[in-house]
């Protein structure tokens, strides 16, 4: 081995030198989006399964295959985890719902779309329908978290408000029906069916319910024909 000032020179042959340490940040098991998206999704189970108070970092970073530090890595603490497992779930059910409702021709059709949309989404993974249940409960049992409940609550009353009052602006719903009301049975139905996707019935039952769902709401939204 030779030196030039400061610098060493292995001759050819000689032992490698040892590799420097790993510098701290990162863990090794936290290496990009898809172990991102694994942490959230292990997130919402065990949120779904355990609720707020009862979920774990240590179940949630043994579901996804990452260790403890690497869930800390991407998130600081059970409040940004949850926040973040929130709004994931909200993009990938409501915001894709609304978006494909707002694709129908016919106020009923925009209703029946956006249920058929949740079905879809419980078809590839059904702790987004637990997850949206038990986040209800979650809200009443701790205050800090009802505004991420109310909000989505609220983005879907105004979504069937605002299908309803379209509807019958255009003549395609009775104009003889009381909108708030009608409004709030469609929410809570709507919740009730969330939480038979996430709990009660299998992805064929669902999307039978869905569509009977939309068999009704002709039915009774639609005016009769004159004559």
């Amino acid at each position: 081995m030779t030196t030039s000032g400061d610098r060493v020179e292995a001759r050819p042959g000689s032992p490698q030198q040892p590799a420097p340490p790993r510098r701290r940040g990162r863990p090794a098991a936290s290496g990009g989006p898809s172990t991102e998206a694994s942490i959230l999704r292990s997130a919402r189970e065990v949120f779904a399964e355990s609720g707020y108070e009862g979920a774990t970092f240590a179940e949630i970073a043994a579901r996804a295959g990452v260790t403890r530090p690497a869930v800390n890595h991407y998130f600081a603490g059970k409040p940004a985890l949850y926040a973040a497992v929130f709004e994931a779930t909200q993009d990938g059910v409501v915001t894709v719902g609304l978006a494909r409702a707002a694709e129908a021709t016919t106020s009923t059709e925009r209703l029946g779309l956006f249920l058929e949309t949740a079905a879809q989404a419980d078809a590839g993974d059904r702790s987004f329908a637990r997850f949206i249940a038990a986040s209800l409960v979650d809200a009443f049992r701790h205050p800090e978290l009802a505004d991420h409940a109310r909000r989505q609550i609220d983005d879907v009353r105004t979504f069937v408000r605002g299908t309803l009052e379209t509807g019958m602006a255009a003549g395609e719903i009775r104009d003889d029906l009381e909108l708030e009301p009608v409004t709030e049975l469609l929410v809570a139905v709507m919740w009730g069916m969330g939480l038979y996707a996430g709990f009660v019935g299998t992805h064929d039952q669902l999307e039978a319910v869905v569509a009977q769902f939309e068999r009704v709401l002709e039915s009774v939204l639609v005016p009769s024909a004159p004559g």
